[in-house]
């Protein structure tokens, strides 16, 4: 073979093997071996973004996690407890965030108020003189503050009027110092929205601003 001819067959056989590499290198990587019951690559499974519902959370070995027992709620509630005193509802809205069942979540909170780790009763009593005391509020809103923590109001002794008329005259007098750039009448009325947002009655709350009015003539 001349030498020609034989540069022409290696030129074809070079171009022969490259466009088979090129081809090769088009087709999908051999996938691992899986074990028997994997899912393979690329499927969806009960925690695949295909899924439907919510994802099941695994542990380390890639097994679902065993469900929370008493015990093991037990003691995230005591946890929380030591944290902040809670009501029943809040610590149950603690144990559901945690994946508790309902019937363990129950058990765990009938044992605690067994065990007079949770008492709502008192809690509302105490809660209900703090917000007196220390965010001065009236009945109306440390009404709606126990409910918003699943505590029953009626558990309260009968208000004390004359206290919760007395606390409105005082919150008024507070905030009326904060307004001498404002007008009497715009004062007043913005003082007026203000005791009602905190839960006074409209009796306290007219008394309130009557009483905090300045005495004397006022200087601008």
């Amino acid at each position: 073979m001349s030498d020609p001819d034989r540069l022409a067959g290696v030129t074809e056989l070079s171009s022969w093997i490259a466009g088979r590499e090129e081809r090769a290198g088009d087709q999908p990587e051999a996938e691992a071996p899986v074990e028997p019951g994997a899912p393979r690559r690329g499927s969806r499974g009960p925690s695949g973004a295909g899924s439907r519902g919510r994802a099941v959370e695994r542990d380390d070995d890639g097994g679902p996690l065993e469900p929370i027992d008493e015990e093991a709620a037990r003691s995230i509630a005591l946890r929380a407890l030591g944290r902040r005193r809670a009501s029943r509802l809040e610590l149950d809205r603690a144990l559901a965030k945690r994946d508790v069942e309902p019937a363990v979540r129950a058990a765990v909170l009938d044992r605690l108020v067994e065990e007079r780790y949770l008492d709502d009763e008192q809690l509302a009593r105490d809660e209900a003189e703090r917000l007196r005391e220390r965010k001065q509020l009236g009945e109306r809103g440390i009404a709606a503050a126990l409910r918003q923590r699943g505590l029953d109001p009626a558990v309260l002794d009968e208000p004390d009027r004359d206290d919760e008329l007395q606390r409105a005259i005082d919150a008024a007098a507070e905030r009326r110092r904060r307004m001498g750039s404002l007008d009497d009448e715009t004062a007043e009325r913005r003082l007026a929205g203000w005791l009602q947002r905190r839960g006074f009655s409209g009796g306290a709350v007219r008394i309130g601003i009557e009483r905090s009015r300045p005495r004397g003539p006022r200087f601008r």
